[in-house]
């Protein structure tokens, strides 16, 4: 839809409140009013809806592997279509395209099919790429490959950033690998994210490079990380005292619900950013999957690297994360919406345009029904996601 229209009336999730009854006016794919019914422009094309529905902002997952089948290292433009289309059906209308490690020319050529299709997919919209690996510790690789691990280097770095058509807006970073700070520091000053994990960096290690301003983000929180210890209160102690985002996978596996809930008391609504993390069996049957070149298990939505307790990424979608921590903490919408959007787009630069219900900002949002089922999804102002349970009036 290019011409101007409107959906209501419904609940809006604004920043900080909750509007009741009310209509968006939607015009050049922004948000250009709100308003009750008598207030509507004339001859305006309605889509309405019921009063008990909710417009929640589009959600932003900064990191994701995979889904329905699909894997961003597959490096082919139908999985990245099919990633994004199957992200607008869970409320997700922006996401980085991440990857793992790998052997370089794959990478690259990976980050060259996302960089020159960032434009062209048909659901949610790629913001970008997360670069997860290479630069990692081998001691906490998780279900990354040890075998593609390399030290950090602005020269490795940079030769990716150029196949990637310098669409690279993040990268996870083993710190305490990065010598001297040189490739911290070089992101930093290109404006690109740096997220330390897959990380063994003590507490001093990581208090040095905060203290620096050097570390932005945490990648998926307590996963991939130096364990916390009395004597040696390690990366995820440092982090918790800072001013950084921290990823959180809320899918009762990576974390428990209880940890979440000290993590979101001791850092508040305002560092957390709710991720999937999720891979290609993502909405399919148990099995065994690929990630990154290695096999995964997949039982009752738990994955895990075959033949290793290791898990294997998630089978989480954005959607599903959000009613989880609504269920386990009891947060509001308001709170919610800061931790699946507002809160990384202001980590990625996005915030003028995206991640808050608000005008002259980007028509970016999903609406739930009375079950918090996701029936439609707008991408600057187009529907690019339509539940056939949507029901469009009382």
């Amino acid at each position: 839809m290019e011409k101007t229209w409107c959906i209501g009336p419904l609940q809006i999730v604004r920043e900080q409140r909750i509007e009741d009854d009310c209509y968006a006016v939607i015009e050049g794919g922004k948000i250009v009013q709100f308003c009750k019914r008598g207030e509507l422009p004339e001859q305006v094309e309605l889509v309405e809806t019921k009063t008990a529905y909710k417009m929640m902002p589009g959600m932003i997952d900064q990191h994701i592997h995979g889904i329905s089948g699909a894997d961003v290292m597959d490096g082919e433009e139908s999985s990245l279509n099919t990633i994004s289309t199957a992200l607008a059906k869970h409320g997700v209308t922006t996401f980085l395209a991440t990857t793992m490690t790998a052997e370089e020319n794959q990478i690259k050529r990976v980050v060259q099919a996302i960089a020159n299709m960032k434009n062209n997919v048909k659901g949610a919209k790629i913001a970008g790429i997360h670069l997860e690996g290479p630069f990692i510790n081998p001691i906490q690789k998780g279900a990354q490959s040890d075998q593609f691990i390399i030290k950090p280097s602005v020269d490795k770095f940079d030769h990716l950033n150029r196949s990637a058509h310098y669409e690279i807006k993040l990268v996870t970073l083993a710190a305490e690998q990065d010598k001297g700070h040189k490739l911290a520091t070089y992101l930093k000053h290109n404006g690109i994210v740096v997220s330390i994990g897959h990380s063994d960096a003590t507490y001093a290690e990581t208090k040095a490079l905060l203290g620096q301003q050097l570390i932005q983000n945490a990648t998926h929180f307590c996963n991939g990380m130096r364990p916390i210890h009395h004597r040696e209160p390690g990366l995820q102690v440092a982090l918790m005292q800072s001013e950084c985002m921290l990823e959180i996978i809320a899918d009762g596996f990576h974390i428990h619900p209880d940890m979440i809930r000290f993590i979101y008391d001791t850092i508040g609504e305002d560092r957390m950013i709710l991720i999937s993390d999720s891979m290609r069996a993502t909405g399919l049957t148990d099995g065994i999957y690929d990630l990154g070149g290695q096999q995964v298990r997949v039982e009752d939505g738990l994955c895990k690297l075959v033949g290793s307790d290791a898990l294997a990424g998630s089978t989480l979608n954005l959607n599903k994360a959000r009613k989880n921590m609504k269920d386990w903490l009891g947060l509001s919408d308001v709170t919610l919406a800061k931790l699946t959007a507002t809160n990384s787009a202001k980590l990625l630069g996005l915030f003028e345009n995206k991640g808050s219900i608000e005008i002259d900002k980007d028509a970016d949002f999903y609406i739930v029904n009375e079950n918090e089922e996701v029936v439609l999804t707008v991408s600057e102002g187009n529907i690019i996601y339509e539940n056939s349970n949507f029901k469009r009036r009382d």
